[in-house]
């Protein structure tokens, strides 16, 4: 009989282990290096640039990114290069270029499939703007 539990036992633990990494590794997937170009409302390319994103916690994204502003970039968007973070909800994903100033960069919005990010993009300030166009970043091979 003690036999059987430990076998049961070890069964379970063996389970539960296999199910837990493959979560993390599907969670794990966002990770990597993107190229991201962004257009505004009109369809102009406005600024391009590389995320990297190294680490996800729980649901909290840790990276570098890399914004350079293009020639159609409204005037307060300015190029940044530096430390970014954001966080992730299922496939739901949000990037803030500063995360730890209240009101300075970009956020970009939108969904994770399949090596892609999409989705919207604003500037955060006194007041964040309401999404100002559409970016797109596809994971570097």
């Amino acid at each position: 009989m003690k036999q059987i539990l430990l076998l049961s036992c070890l069964v379970f633990v063996l389970g539960s282990s296999y199910c837990d990494r493959r979560s993390t590794g599907q969670q794990n997937s966002v990770l990597g290096q993107y190229e991201l170009s962004a257009h505004d409302n009109s369809g102009r390319l406005v600024f391009t640039g590389t995320i990297s994103l190294t680490s996800l916690e729980q649901n909290h994204l840790k990276g570098q990114c890399v914004f350079l502003r293009q020639k159609n970039a409204p005037e307060n968007l300015q190029d940044e290069s530096g430390v970014c973070g954001g966080e992730m909800d299922g496939k739901k994903i949000s990037i803030d270029s500063a995360p730890f100033l209240d009101d300075a960069g970009l956020i970009l919005e939108g969904q994770f499939d399949n090596g892609r990010i999409t989705g919207k993009w604003r500037i955060d300030g006194f007041v964040t703007s309401g999404p100002l166009g559409n970016f797109d970043a596809m994971r570097k091979k």
